[in-house]
């Protein structure tokens, strides 16, 4: 039988967690994540501009310089440049996951999933500084629209979900090999993740929030934050026809060697299969 991973995280000040900040940039965050295979990026939206207007009232204004910098400008006074991604969301041309982090004094990120067809967007608006742990995420999902873009009649407009509840699906990257990470749809607000650790005898398994989001009938956002752990915030948009996906992370990550850091990164490509329940890991 498999043995639980010992696993303990640093609580970390706000200052602390400014430090980190100050010593990464809006490329640097990236790492070595910036060159892996699995980053797939699009220039699509190179030279163009882009409004957002969102239900809450907040416009979000996007100045697309090249293929990975961008300027950016909020409604309510937020502003800034940044190193950014842009990938589509596998199966459809037209809905793109966005991706940018800011590093002002405080880390933020945003994450824009939009329907170019439709005019529909999903944006989650996060940043550090939980006030009970400051190294967690904290995030604000809104829902809205690309000015100038009218849905047509057919139009399917992105909604809260619980179609995915009692479902449990084993993710790989591409090349479908070694154990990967079962994600297991606990509750309409949690997910559950079992793993196992390559090399050691040792498995791990954490239930966070989750929330979930419908975009099509085959097309789905899962996004979850490590609360009382890393803190960390990963969104997956997941094409469940395909099984695959497109995830981006933000947050204070690290490992042994490379020590704590800041982080960010955008992959494509994982190989899914869907799986039971069960976490018949603890027996092998």
């Amino acid at each position: 039988m498999l043995e639980r991973k010992e696993r303990r995280w640093q609580l970390m000040s706000l200052e602390e967690v400014k430090a980190l900040c100050a010593k990464e940039n809006d490329i640097s965050i990236w790492h070595d994540a910036i060159n892996d295979p699995m980053m797939v990026t699009s220039d699509h939206f190179s030279g163009k501009t882009l409004r957002f207007c969102f239900d809450d009232g907040l416009t979000w204004d996007y100045e697309f310089m090249d293929a990975q910098h961008l300027k950016w400008k909020a409604g309510d006074g937020r502003e800034g440049e940044s190193f950014y991604n842009a990938s589509p969301a596998p199966g459809y041309e037209n809905i793109y996951f966005l991706h940018h982090v800011t590093l002002s004094e405080i880390p933020a990120c945003v994450d824009l999933i939009m329907d170019l067809e439709s005019g529909y967007a999903v944006q989650f608006d996060a940043a550090l500084g939980h006030p009970g742990s400051p190294r967690e995420v904290i995030r604000k999902i809104r829902f809205g629209s690309i000015d100038g873009v009218t849905p047509g009649p057919d139009a399917v407009k992105p909604c809260w979900t619980n179609d995915l509840t009692g479902r449990a699906i084993r993710w790989r990257r591409a090349n479908g090999t070694g154990y990967g990470i079962k994600y297991t749809f606990t509750a309409c607000n949690y997910l559950t993740y079992v793993m196992k650790f390559p090399g050691e005898h040792t498995c791990w398994i954490a239930t966070n929030p989750c929330d979930y989001i419908k975009l099509r009938d085959d097309l789905y956002i899962c996004s979850t934050i490590e609360e009382r752990q890393t803190g960390v915030e990963l969104i997956m948009v997941m094409n469940l026809t395909m099984m695959t996906d497109v995830q981006s992370i933000f947050g204070i990550g690290g490992t042994t060697e490379q020590g704590i850091r800041l982080e960010t990164a955008m992959h494509s490509g994982r190989a899914g299969s869907w799986d039971t329940l069960e976490t018949d890991l603890f027996n092998e």
